[in-house]
């Protein structure tokens, strides 16, 4: 069967090819190449397809500005979450219409909007940590995540400092993804990253209304993500948390997807992932579709393909690694 490598080594000539299209790289003199001045001691991962970017970055000259305009995010579209841990160092980040800039220092998490263009400006040297996500490898919706952007947090303490010790030890640990366990590790950082966020998400809401600590559309949310293997329906969801069908359907209005839509979609990006998950690989694809709320063998591979452009077994084929 065939596979596929999930990270790249981190030599000087793929930093370029890394960074290519996510943004415009200028110094004081003016545009250097995508990757100059920034080198990496450690791997660049990325996971099925490229759906998933961890690197250790190192910015060995201040002066360095990166710019992200209309024409990179329309060539990075399918990025969905952009997560920046300052582990080194300090740099301003002017995001948006924002009129005052962000300050990193070392510590530092920001979670930005990838759709929203900004300055990054790195006023000495340092060390950062930068995941980069599609909807499918981390299932938060962006909107849900809104109130983080523009609030840096602290990465020095909890279960932030976990998460970026784990992570850190994931990219420099040369032997920790070798073998068919690789892509489950880093599937499981993305996990953490995910729950990093949304604790500090539950922080920052808290500190500006207690009552908002547990937002409508996240209890929705996280209430579908752990029964997707159920029955899932809009008046079942309704009565477990005590909301109206009608209110709960509004929630969604704002993702441009139906509840019944966005329930599919994450089962479909569930399954995906557990086709290439050693944990499944002797399972029958059906069996898992079945797992994770599909009843009807040939509706599931419609549905599918319409989603991902490939059939499932065709996914499976190219994509687990053995």
């Amino acid at each position: 069967m065939k596979t596929r490598p999930t990270r790249l080594t981190a030599q000087a000539p793929l930093l370029g090819p890394a960074l290519l299209h996510w943004g415009h790289f200028a110094g004081p003199e003016g545009t250097v190449a995508a990757g100059q001045w920034i080198r990496s001691d450690a791997q660049l991962l990325r996971g099925q397809n490229d759906s998933l970017g961890l690197d250790l970055l190192q910015v060995e000259r201040p002066g360095l500005q990166v710019h992200r305009t209309a024409d990179h995010i329309a060539q990075t579209a399918q990025t969905a979450h952009i997560i920046v841990i300052q582990l080194e160092g300090h740099s301003l980040l002017h995001a948006g219409d924002r009129e005052d800039p962000i300050e990193l220092g070392p510590g530092s998490v920001s979670y930005g909007n990838p759709k929203v263009p900004y300055r990054w400006e790195f006023t000495e040297p340092m060390t950062l940590m930068m995941l980069r996500s599609t909807a499918a490898s981390m299932p938060l919706a962006p909107t849900v995540l809104r109130p983080l952007i523009g609030q840096p947090f602290d990465a020095t303490s909890g279960y932030a400092q976990l998460t970026v010790d784990m992570a850190r030890r994931v990219l420099t640990d040369d032997q920790l993804l070798s073998g068919s366990t690789g892509p489950r590790i880093l599937n499981d950082v993305a996990s953490m990253f995910a729950t990093m966020l949304t604790t500090a998400l539950d922080q920052v809401e808290s500190a500006q209304d207690p009552a908002l600590g547990q937002p409508a559309l996240r209890r929705v949310m996280d209430y579908i993500e752990s029964h997707l293997h159920t029955d899932l329906r809009v008046a079942h969801i309704a009565e477990a948390l005590g909301m109206s069908p009608r209110y709960i359907q509004s929630l969604f209005q704002g993702q441009q997807l139906s509840v019944s839509e966005w329930i599919r979609r994450r089962r479909l990006e569930t399954i995906r992932n557990a086709l290439v998950d050693p944990a499944w690989a002797h399972a029958d694809i059906f069996d898992i579709a079945y797992a994770h709320g599909f009843s009807d063998h040939s509706h599931f591979s419609r549905v599918f393909k319409a989603q991902f452009g490939l059939t499932p077994s065709q996914w499976r084929q190219d994509n687990l690694i053995i």
